[in-house]
């Protein structure tokens, strides 16, 4: 029996960081979300916290540290 190919990752709860810069090319098919709602852009990074984030500056999420 053959396997179906992995679903792919629902990303349209994470933020496009170039869209909140205003420079997202890919437009209504960009597979971030392109709400301007800032909850998400104040969801702590856990990678971050943890020291080893791999996406740096291009993280949709906030890269601050708890108090």
């Amino acid at each position: 029996a053959g396997k179906s190919p992995p679903a792919a990752k629902n990303l349209s709860h994470v933020p496009c960081k170039f869209f909140r810069q205003g420079a997202c090319q890919a437009g209504s098919s960009c597979p971030f979300s392109h709400s301007m709602d800032s909850v998400s852009e104040q969801t702590p990074c856990k990678y971050f916290q943890k020291g080893n984030c791999k996406f740096g500056v291009k993280c949709a999420l906030a890269h601050i540290l708890p108090d």
